[in-house]
């Protein structure tokens, strides 16, 4: 009697190239879906709404993936021990990266509440 393997668990995504460019949409969308903040000013206390960038963050590009029905969580992904996911490491580390960066950018220049981004960014 042949030995029966475990079935082979399909990737929803299907290649490192489509990861980014799943993460190149996710940077796109949150550029033209800006959070937005009303202020009322003057003596009349007239509302004046402002468009404020949102940060980039990985758990927000996973968030992204579940909305687009794509997938629920990037684990299996980034999982070091996972050698079936290996060729995707550079890509998840690039976008890891590309937080990290837009996220230290931002605060540098107090688009972004620096105390939030340093705790997030594990610098203080």
């Amino acid at each position: 009697m042949a030995k029966s393997h475990p079935p082979i668990k399909q990737k929803y995504i299907e290649t490192p190239e489509k990861l980014w460019e799943l993460f190149k949409a996710y940077v796109q969308f949150e550029a033209e879906n800006p959070m937005n903040r009303t202020d009322y000013v003057g003596k009349d206390g007239m509302a004046v709404t402002t468009k404020l960038e949102t940060p980039i963050t990985f758990e927000g590009f996973e968030c992204y993936l579940a909305d687009q029905d794509v997938i629920q969580d990037l684990g299996d992904y980034s999982n070091a021990e996972n050698e079936s996911y290996a060729s995707y490491r550079p890509i998840i580390t690039r976008i890891r990266k590309n937080c990290f960066v837009h996220n230290f950018k931002g605060a540098a220049v107090r688009l972004f509440d620096a105390n939030l981004i340093a705790k997030k960014l594990g610098l203080i």
